[in-house]
């Protein structure tokens, strides 16, 4: 009996189910492989094959869910058919999708300027410390370079376009409809805040913000509330930070070797070496342990530093009224030892509130508390001429890290000799020494009210406030340092501590109409009209105090007496803007868009120049919605684009318009009584004007094969007139030494950028691939003004036809191999030492000579081309992405630690070194230590810093629902990642993302991070 019912359960099993097979096809008959189709409210599930076709066996009554990438979700009744065929529409989304741009948005689709988005729907991971690191690879035309690690000074530079002129290169950002003059606010933005970052490129999109738009605008939207739904997220990780790269120093051996010798090649013979025969065996032997070492400064310097990270969310609302709040916390130790830390502290709140059917009410308010602590000089204490890094080279290693007594090692045993050893300022010591606190508070806030007057017409108006308060201490305490038998070395009994603060506010008020209209189905029309106005204000005060009887108290009223000194100083800026914009759009076919800025600025004169108008116009023609075109099925949208526009920069000194005088120049009266003077150094121009940027872009966007596959291209040309310049001869009878700065030079950029995205499906298999690639044509200088003269630095020129401060010095042309060889060539800077091993140059003007009028362009500081590649998949609640960022075509000029053939009497130099050319190694490659003129900047220490770097990678898994119930959460995904892991370049020692600048390498490297952490959702 038992069997019986068992079989006829399974036959009524049987029999309630049904084999159901079919084809899914494209709008256009094309078979769709890999479609999802599954059994609604069920797990089971086929694919479609290369064909389209499908089979699957389904209960009585079902309903089937076909889902592909690109298209829109299905479902149709299976019922008792055998035979279910599906047709797909290509879904549009992607061209639907709204766009932040300048006082509004737009139809992705509608947009004419040149503007790219990238949008955070989900947690950000990535375990950035600023959020400029965000924006790593994502858009063509961007670049940009980070130059420090250090905790609090490892915000990237952004550059959009190239450089457009002599002054500051930042874009204008502006977070929320807040505006901001530096990249501060945004960095210290907490990354699992932002919802999207828009940057606008041309001109026609950047020009409704004029005169602050001449170098880009970086918009970023920060997350809101959403309706009816209450969510608490908390997001976390935790990982350890390293250096990217450690720079590999000669050890005590070879340097003793090569110092010696160094002397050698200087003095001649009976040379007085530094390290005797007794000596030179002690520290091959390391018999002497407290007197010479073999301390290798970097592995002793360098750490892995543990980083972590904090976000927690509350979002919620109804249909009246939204909220988002959101508490962050960023604790980051430096990767370089010692007791340097960097505390971050967001809060963001986010309400919108419906008051009632024609007022609407929106409040932003973001905040952030830095707080840094570390030795005596801060930030300082890592980088410059005194600094941790710089130490790697000026620190012998031959002087161990610490006496056997416990004490800092300061010095070798042959720092009394005839040629003395130098003392050190030991690296270690240097970052505990002296206390460094640094609080910076930014409190940002903006109200606004929307009224809206009609269905077509709308007025806003806001008030925004961003005020940063800083307050630094810096206390430096008595010092007393002793060689390995307690003999005083080093002993200073004089303390100091120095106070600053500094209270820095802007205050901006906008009124903006809207007006929205569409006639006879056909045209739409849309206008804005707007006036801005602005005023900032920055107040700074610093006292200084030496000669505290103790160490042990760090407040001014502790009683020091030695040196007081004040300082403090203000400034002012203000603003009045009058703006608009007219959008046509006819059919969706035909757009064009029309801006008009004028700006007012407070730093021009009184005169007819302190207001510029700014004007911009771009069109753009849909192909793909022409009729010709309608054939072609697999393009979804075909839009050529074109624009110009002109921008205003003021980012210039204040008052250059005014008369200034210098105060202490004193002069001394018949009876040699001093009397305090002031005196004109330098002359005003009173018809300062804007700096003007015109720049033309013809784009072209194409959507393919349902918009999985997205292309973007562009050509830009970009040219910068009237850029302040102040290198103009003046004349001795004048009694100035300087004329300020006029509006006299000219600089043009010229680039193609490129943009590819594919995204697909396979069954469950998720994935999405990208590119871009940006190419500069041109980028030089092309004019200082009349009588203006190239600016030559100690390495970087301003010369017409080059890029912008283009590396200036000798061209190496090889290696001297013998006397006879000095002999025919040109004398190299007069100099009758010169001798074999010495660098060659060559004598370009062809007079016999090598001297500074043989110096030439060795090198660009700016890339040629920028790379940036990335990845995702998605699969079964497994997520994995990858991006890579890179550079090429770019030089960096390298001679700031240990890259010079021991300039000096002290310093050491990197492992190459030990391949430097000697009689019994002749070489083409490294010139002698110790030799003649061999530090001169040329191109012998220009390097190729192009690199391709993994610049994040993460792998993460998400619990499947029906676990995530039991656990009363709405999901629970778990990740690891790093950032920087990978990095393939010709450069070794140093990181090559790096600003410029000859001793750029003195800065706390690079780091590679490791975390690990979860997303949480209540």
């Amino acid at each position: 009996m038992f069997l019986l019912v068992c079989g006829m359960l399974i036959s009524n099993i049987i029999h309630s189910q049904h084999k159901v097979k079919g084809t899914i096809n494209d709008t256009t008959g094309m078979p769709l492989p890999g479609v999802s189709v599954l059994v609604k409210g069920t797990s089971k599930g086929v694919s479609s094959d290369f064909d389209g076709n499908y089979s699957i066996t389904v209960p009585k009554n079902s309903i089937l869910v076909f889902s592909y990438l690109g298209y829109t979700t299905k479902e149709i009744e299976a019922l008792e058919k055998k035979v279910v065929n599906a047709i797909l529409k290509a879904d549009v989304t992607s061209l639907d999708e709204i766009v932040v741009v300048g006082y509004g948005k737009q139809k992705k689709v509608n947009l004419t300027g040149s503007v790219a988005t990238v949008t955070f729907k989900d947690e950000v991971n990535q375990p950035v410390t600023n959020s400029g690191q965000l924006l790593y690879g994502r858009f063509s035309g961007v670049q940009l370079t980070q130059s420090s690690g250090n905790p609090g000074a490892d915000g990237s530079s952004i550059v959009i376009r190239g450089i457009g002129t002599f002054g500051s290169s930042t874009p204008l950002v502006v977070i929320d409809n807040i505006q901001y003059d530096n990249l501060n606010a945004f960095n210290n933005l907490a990354p699992s805040d932002i919802e999207s970052v828009t940057v606008l490129k041309d001109a026609s999109a950047s020009a409704i913000y004029g005169a602050r738009g001449a170098n880009g605008v970086v918009l970023v939207t920060t997350k809101k509330g959403k309706e009816n739904k209450f969510e608490i997220s908390y997001n976390q990780y935790y990982g350890f930070q390293k250096s990217t790269v450690v720079p590999e120093f000669l050890g005590a051996v070879d340097y003793s070797t090569l110092i010696n010798e160094k002397f050698r090649n200087q003095d001649g013979i009976g040379y007085t070496p530094r390290y005797n025969v007794d000596q030179l065996e002690a520290i091959r032997t390391g018999s002497l342990p407290d007197q010479f070492a073999n301390t290798n400064w970097a592995n002793e310097v360098f750490r892995i530093a543990p980083i972590q990270n904090h976000h927690l969310s509350f979002t919620g609302g109804n249909d009246k009224t939204t909220f988002r709040l959101s508490l962050g916390f960023l604790d980051q130790n430096a990767i370089v030892r010692s007791k340097f830390n960097s505390k971050r502290y967001n809060f963001s709140l986010n309400i919108n509130s419906k008051l009632n059917d024609w007022l609407t009410l929106s409040s932003v308010t973001n905040t952030f508390w830095n707080k840094q602590v570390g030795p005596t000089g801060g930030q300082n204490a890592f980088s410059g001429d005194n600094g941790i890094i710089y130490s790697f080279q000026r620190a012998a290693p031959t002087i161990p890290t610490y006496y056997s007594n416990g004490e800092y090692g300061v010095v070798d045993g042959a720092y009394e000799g005839t040629n003395f050893s130098y003392q050190t300022n030991n690296p270690l010591r240097r970052g505990y020494i002296g206390n460094y606190e640094s609080d910076r508070i930014n409190i940002s806030q903006r109200i606004g009210l929307s009224f809206k007057l009609s269905e077509e017409l709308s007025f806003e108006t806001s008030g925004s406030a961003n005020v940063i308060v800083k307050n630094t201490s810096d206390f430096s305490p008595t010092q007393s340092q002793n060689d390995w038998a307690g003999n005083p070395v080093i002993i200073s009994t004089l303390n100091s501590l120095v106070n600053s603060s500094s209270l820095n506010y802007r205050f901006l008020n906008e009124n903006i109409l809207r007006y929205s209209t569409t006639i006879n189905e056909d045209h739409t029309v849309g206008a804005l009209l707007g006036h801005s106005a602005s005023s900032y204000r920055g107040d700074g005060f610093r006292a200084s105090l030496n000669g505290f009887p103790t160490d042990n108290l760090e407040e001014f009223s502790a009683g020091g007496v030695v040196d007081p000194a004040v300082s403090g100083g203000a400034s002012t800026e203000s603003y009045q803007s009058f703006f608009g914009r007219v959008n046509y759009n006819y059919k969706g076919k035909y757009l064009a868009e029309f801006n008009l800025r004028r700006d007012g600025s407070g730093k021009f004169g009184p005169g007819g120049f302190r207001y510029g108008n700014f004007p911009s116009a771009s069109a753009g023609w849909r192909i793909s919605e022409e009729d010709f075109f309608s054939d072609i099925e697999f393009i979804s949208n075909f839009k050529l684009r074109g624009s110009w526009g002109i921008s205003g920069n003021d980012r210039i000194g204040n008052y250059i318009f005014e008369q200034s005088y210098n105060p202490g120049i004193d002069y001394v009266l018949g009876d040699d009584s001093t009397v305090v003077g002031v005196a004109i150094t330098s002359l005003a121009n009173s018809n300062i004007k804007w700096e003007e940027t015109t720049q033309y872009d013809i784009g072209l966007d194409v959507s393919m094969f349902s918009n999985q596959l997205e292309i973007t291209a562009d050509y830009f040309n970009r040219k910068s007139n009237d850029i302040l310049y102040k290198n103009f001869p003046v004349p001795a009878t004048i009694g100035v030494t300087n004329l300020a700065a006029q509006n006299a030079a000219s600089m043009v950029n010229e680039g193609l950028e490129l943009g590819v995205n594919y995204r697909g499906r396979i069954g469950e298999l998720k994935y999405a691939a990208g590119a871009n690639f940006t190419k500069f044509l041109n980028n030089e200088v092309t004019g200082l003004g009349d009588g203006g003269e190239e600016t030559i630095g100690s390495s970087t020129i301003i010369r017409i036809g080059e890029p912008f401060k283009a590396y200036y010095g000798y061209k190496a042309i090889g290696i001297f191999q013998d006397l006879n060889e000095i002999v025919n060539s040109p004398r190299q800077f007069g100099n009758t030492n010169t001798g074999p091993g010495d660098l060659k140059y060559a004598d370009i003007n062809k007079d016999g000579v090598v001297d500074a009028d043989d110096r030439t362009v060795i090198g660009s500081p700016h890339a040629s081309l920028l790379v940036n590649f990335n990845g995702s998949l998605e699969y079964k609640g497994i997520d994995f992405n990858f991006m890579f960022q890179g550079v090429s075509g770019v030089d960096r000029l390298l001679m700031g630690n240990g890259n010079l053939p021991i300039n000096d009497n002290r310093s050491n130099v990197l492992s190459y070194w030990i391949n430097r050319w000697t009689p019994e190694n002749p070489g083409n490659s490294l010139p002698r230590v110790g030799g003649q003129n061999n530090a001169e900047v040329s191109s012998f220490y220009i390097q190729d810093v192009s690199y391709l770097r993994l610049k994040n990678i993460e792998i993460g898994y998400t619990l499947p629902k029906k676990i995530t119930e039991k656990l009363n959460i709405s999901k629970f995904r778990f990740f690891i990642g790093g950032q920087n892991l990978l990095t393939f370049t010709g450069l070794e020692h140093f990181d090559p993302e790096r600003a410029n600048g000859s001793q750029s390498n003195r800065g706390v490297p690079l780091y590679k991070t490791f975390t690990t952490g979860v997303n949480i959702k209540f």
